[in-house]
């Protein structure tokens, strides 16, 4: 089954975020959370804090984090950008004001030293995030080749599931529909597979599984096979099966 699939049939919210800490746990990060931002900025044009699920925190971690919400310097810059952001980049930045500073130290307390953002924006401006935290200073998620790509994709599947039950809009339509086999390769990416694995597993020739692929980015307006996997994701186009319309779409492809 895959994590789309496991993400949508959870019975809950809380279990939804139990299956995704799990799958970060396999990529080598020791907790996780996720926000969602209906508004990011108030109407004195603060930032709001955001409402953060979480898990494998400190008990009661939310206590001393209240001062700080509003001056997140992790919420700052991954609002600013639509590829993960690498916690790294945040402790060097020159503009860290001495509040954000005492933030960062203050997570550093809680035993995370080191992690991973994935922004989802979501129309309206609106937005949520997802974060991979590791203890060590250097996390065991470095070491994963596609770690960073496997959260960008987790995070997307896991808003995309949770999104329709809380209310949360899915992320907006990219440039066209996708063809049966353009959805057949992102649900094969979705699980790990490369072209040549698709390849073999369905049949097609290489060549044609990185056409398909590379058709798919463009529609999604993406700039990699995760970044359209997410999309594709978040938008419910890799649930199901193909309906008569798209058997119909294959036939002129």
């Amino acid at each position: 089954m895959s994590t789309d699939t496991i993400f949508c049939a959870a019975r809950s919210f809380d279990h939804a975020l139990d299956l995704l800490a799990e799958q970060a746990r396999r990529l080598g990060f020791d907790a996780i959370d996720y926000a969602y931002m209906p508004q990011v900025r108030s109407s004195d044009g603060g930032w709001v804090a955001a409402d953060i699920a979480s898990r494998n925190f400190p008990a009661r971690w939310e206590r001393g984090w209240s001062r700080f919400g509003r001056y997140d310097p992790y919420l700052w810059s991954s609002y600013e950008r639509t590829l993960p952001l690498d916690w790294n980049e945040v402790k060097a930045a020159g503009w860290l004001s001495p509040l954000q500073r005492q933030a960062i130290e203050f997570v550093d307390d809680l035993g995370f030293r080191d992690g991973l953002t994935i922004p989802i924006h979501l129309p309206g401006g609106r937005f949520a995030f997802v974060s991979g935290l590791a203890h060590d200073p250097i996390g065991a998620w470095r070491r994963h080749a596609m770690a960073g790509e496997r959260l960008f994709v987790l995070a997307h599947q896991f808003h995309g599931a949770v999104a329709p039950r809380l209310g949360r809009e899915r992320v907006a339509p990219g440039a066209g529909p996708l063809s049966p086999r353009e959805r057949e390769c992102l649900r094969y990416a979705a699980a790990g597979y490369s072209a040549v694995a698709t390849a073999a597993a369905t049949g097609r020739s290489c060549e044609t599984v990185r056409r398909q692929r590379k058709s798919a980015i463009a529609k999604l307006n993406a700039r990699t096979i995760a970044q359209a996997v997410a999309s594709a994701s978040t938008l419910g186009l890799l649930d199901g099966r193909p309906s008569e319309y798209d058997d119909l779409m294959e036939m002129t492809h």
